[in-house]
């Protein structure tokens, strides 16, 4: 004979032998997967992280020894033609600009390059300019706005 309410702990069933009871188990499972469900996400998670030590400048280091930035001018000249500088320094062509980058460059860690141009020069002079700077192993190249050279006072 079976009970007619489903949601019972304990099922009987009658047999031969007479009534028997058994445990039903399923409610049981369930009670038990909303707690570990509950406590996996109450439970703390432990941080795993690397540990980033800050490198220590040495007894005889210059402290706050940080380079000027290297800006390449590119402007007409007086006769007409592109004229070039690397920090106010007059380059004489494209040639002497590259070979003149690339000894500044050299000893630096911080190989970036700002680009300041007339808003005149023709597209084709200052892309000539950008791969001159390329190939000189800049690290990468900024291009100055007029509010950047205001703040720089370039």
């Amino acid at each position: 004979m079976r009970l007619p309410f489903r949601g019972s702990y304990m099922a009987f069933t009658a047999g031969t032998h007479g009534t028997t009871a058994e445990i039903n188990v399923t409610p049981l499972i369930d009670v038990l997967l909303v707690l570990l469900i509950i406590f996996m996400v109450i439970a703390p998670v432990p941080s795993h992280g690397l540990g980033a030590g800050v490198p220590q400048a040495g007894p005889g280091a210059e402290q706050d020894r940080t380079p000027s930035p290297i800006v390449v001018q590119v402007s007409y000249r007086d006769d007409g033609a592109a004229g070039y500088a690397i920090n106010q320094q007059q380059q004489a062509g494209l040639e002497e600009l590259g070979r003149s980058l690339a000894t500044a460059l050299s000893p630096r860690q911080n190989r970036m390059v700002f680009l300041q141009a007339d808003a005149r020069l023709d597209l084709r002079e200052v892309v000539r300019v950008v791969n001159t700077v390329r190939l000189t192993g800049a690290s990468g190249i900024a291009l100055l706005t007029r509010k950047d050279c205001n703040l720089a006072g370039c």
